[in-house]
């Protein structure tokens, strides 16, 4: 508000203040008046008899009246002078804070007084669209002219609920222009503070505060936000929000498809990545956890298993970081999570293949040799005795030579299942050259390995092989063997003894089985 205004205020107010006791005055002087006529009458008529007498006595009365009257007035007057002063120092003090509080609170202040259609505003209101307060102040725009045009049909519809009852408060945020032509973001506040006795609406106040950072700030927020789930959704990662106590507080669709699981049944049903993680990994897990926790690195990654819904197990690569606080407290983890189960898949076949013989399945020479070595070590800690069978299928050449190598393959892989058949499960079979394969046999004495050597080698003499070409054909084999003894201390050594006994099977003439020790004596 401007110095007129301020001094129109402080002119009506002081109008109105001083009314009021001078209504009273008028009135009490008229009674007090009226009854010192009609009582000096009758006392001058009661005193004095003689009609001069009674003159004089009148006028003493009258001269009495007007100067007590004059007392009265001066009195009076001096009380209504000060009561005035005082009045008026109480509204300017109120009016300077009112405009010290909206000064320092940068609100503008705006005041619409709908019977003459004016609108009075302050400097700061127009300080906030970048005009001077005289360009406000003699500017003939209106107030709808400075809103934005996809804004005023809402503005004026949240003014006109308080205008007719609908609403206690208009409050809303909308664009107005500016004075350099663009537009800035407004928080609009007002009220109906004054209607007549019918309760029609004559004036309006309200203010308004520059809020067009903070809006834009929180565009900005929105915006980020919108990239955020955009990347979030369409990450080619699975991407999990996990709580400190394991349950998933945000996850995304890829990682719904890694785990086979639902977003509702990862998230209602309260599941938690300890229960979809595969048991023998989740102590590492927890163990990496617990370390991020304690502050022993920020973040970790490693390959783990999820069990998934339907039973089926996934491999993943699991990076792992873990968000704080601005006091550095624990909050929660992120984690990212690729699924590499077929590449796990296809490493496992690799290692299969280099260990496995690709014809029969069984153990290669490689692989053969260090389950031997294991094998040895365990049998050695706990002295157990072991026996080894060397096996070679006679006359192979002649196979390969008459039907082909086709066939000669079937023969291979029908001795490999044999041995398969008659051997148990805990016995270590390995193919260790062309047609010549090695048994490991752990918990066996001679007398056993001899009953398992002997009805090795009737049964394959006894099976029948039916070659795709049709031919019906049965092979025979030459077995040798040996026990591991105190003073071996590598697997090669019992091996060739058992190679000896091969060696002397065949030279006996084949489809037999000779126990090493008695070749060599």
């Amino acid at each position: 508000m401007d110095d007129n205004q301020t001094k129109l205020i402080f002119a009506t107010s002081a109008v109105l203040h001083l009314m009021q006791p001078l209504c009273r005055i008028v009135l009490s002087y008229a009674l007090v008046a009226l009854l010192w006529v009609l009582l000096s009458a009758v006392a001058a008529e009661q005193l004095w008899h003689s009609p001069v007498s009674q003159l004089w006595a009148n006028r003493v009365a009258d001269v009495v009246l007007i100067v007590a009257t004059a007392g009265f007035f001066y009195r009076q007057g001096l009380q209504c002078f000060d009561h005035l002063l005082l009045q008026q120092a109480e509204l300017q003090n109120s009016a300077e804070s009112q405009a010290r509080a909206l000064a320092g609170s940068q609100l503008g202040f705006w005041d619409w007084n709908l019977v003459t259609h004016e609108v009075q505003r302050n400097a700061i209101w127009a300080e906030i669209l970048g005009y001077s307060f005289d360009e406000i102040r003699f500017n003939t725009q209106q107030w709808t002219d400075f809103v934005h045009p996809e804004d005023r049909e809402r503005a004026w519809a949240s003014i006109y609920a308080v205008l007719e009852g609908r609403a206690a408060e208009h409050e809303m945020t909308y664009r107005m222009k500016t004075k350099q032509g663009h537009y800035k973001w407004i928080r609009d506040r007002a009220r109906v503070v004054q209607r007549d006795a019918a309760g029609k609406p004559l004036r309006m106040s309200g203010t308004h505060s520059d809020v067009d950072h903070l809006k834009k700030t929180e565009e900005a927020l929105q915006d980020s936000e919108r990239r955020f789930r955009g990347i979030f959704e369409n990450a080619g990662v699975g991407i999990a929000e996990v709580a400190l106590d394991g349950s998933f507080l945000l996850i995304n669709d890829k990682f719904c498809r890694i785990t086979g699981y639902s977003r509702e049944e990862l998230l209602t049903l309260k599941k938690n990545f300890q229960a979809i993680t595969f048991p023998e990994d989740l102590p590492t897990d927890l163990h990496n956890v617990n370390c991020l926790l304690k502050g022993l690195n920020r973040g970790f990654e490693f390959e783990k298993r999820y069990l998934r819904k339907d039973g089926s197990i996934a491999w993943v690569h699991i990076s792992v970081a873990l968000l704080t606080d601005a006091d550095g407290q624990p909050l929660r983890f992120i984690s990212a999570v690729q699924d590499i189960t077929a590449l796990a898949m296809a490493q496992k076949e690799l290692e299969r293949q280099a260990r496995m013989d690709y014809l029969t399945g069984l153990a290669n020479r490689r692989y053969f040799m260090e389950l031997a070595r294991h094998e040895l070590v365990r049998v050695q800690r706990y002295a157990s005795p072991l026996a080894v069978i060397m096996v070679d299928i006679d006359f192979f050449k002649q196979v390969n030579d008459l039907y082909g190598h086709s066939a000669g393959d079937q023969v291979l892989q029908k001795t490999a299942q044999i041995m398969r058949e008659v051997l148990r499960e805990a016995d270590i079979i390995g193919r260790i050259g062309g047609e010549e394969f090695a048994i490991l046999l752990p918990e066996t004495d001679k007398r056993r390995a001899t009953e398992v050597a002997h009805r090795l080698q009737s049964t394959i003499a006894n099976n029948r092989i039916l070659l795709d070409s049709g031919v019906n054909l049965s092979v025979t084999v030459s077995i040798g063997f040996a026990m591991l003894s105190e003073q071996d201390r590598d697997i090669e050594p019992v091996l060739n003894k058992a190679d000896t006994g091969l060696y002397h099977a065949k030279s006996k003439g084949r489809n037999t089985v000779v126990y090493a020790d008695d070749a060599l004596s």
